[in-house]
């Protein structure tokens, strides 16, 4: 009897402890499980297309070496664009916010305009987190027109413009980004100019 509440007991004690393993799993480790995850589906999409390669080349070996080549001039043609990317994502990453909301505070208003151009073009994920950045910095003083360049800048997706030109072509991408950039500004003089009278 004293051996089977034992064993009862060591029973219960590992049923126990792998449910308080369950219950203790901290988040970072269900995104580290996701990122796998993904990166398998990654993988995995990655080797059928590979196969499907392999099959459309022994069906039409010159087709398929002619997409390969036209994807091979699509990435040597935004390659450049790509390297730009990385190192202007990379560049805001390291920004300190603190530093440039002081920054943004104190600058003249038509530095302010073409700051917020900027930093509306390289902001990146979804927009309402951007929000109580924009509501801070309205309290501190900054013009609701400022705040209207930002939103109008985000138009400009720097991680679409290898697509962009792409689809397109260089100067098409360069006009619309230059153009965007100057039309943003003029939005925020015409909101400033609209709320002031």
């Amino acid at each position: 009897m004293e051996k089977n509440n034992n064993m009862q007991n060591e029973q219960d004690a590992k049923s126990n402890n792998k449910m308080g393993n369950a219950q203790g799993q901290k988040p970072g480790d269900k995104k580290g499980q996701q990122k796998k995850g993904s990166n398998k589906k990654s993988l995995i999409f990655f080797g059928v297309m590979v196969i499907i390669y392999v099959v459309l080349y022994f069906i039409s070996p010159d087709k398929t070496l002619n997409s390969i080549k036209y994807v091979l001039n699509i990435i040597k043609e935004i390659l450049p664009i790509l390297i730009l990317v990385y190192i202007f994502m990379l560049g805001f990453a390291f920004i300190n916010e603190q530093k440039l909301k002081a920054s943004i505070e104190k600058a003249p208003m038509a530095i302010k305009y073409m700051l917020m151009s900027a930093l509306g073009t390289l902001s990146h994920g979804p927009i309402y987190a951007w929000y109580p950045f924009l509501k801070e910095l309205n309290k501190k003083g900054l013009s609701k027109g400022a705040m209207g360049t930002f939103l109008y800048a985000r138009g400009i997706k720097l991680t679409l413009l290898p697509m962009l030109v792409s689809f397109f072509d260089l100067k098409f991408a360069v006009i619309l980004t230059i153009t965007t950039l100057l039309f943003s500004i003029i939005e925020g003089i015409i909101i400033d100019l609209t709320c002031k009278s």
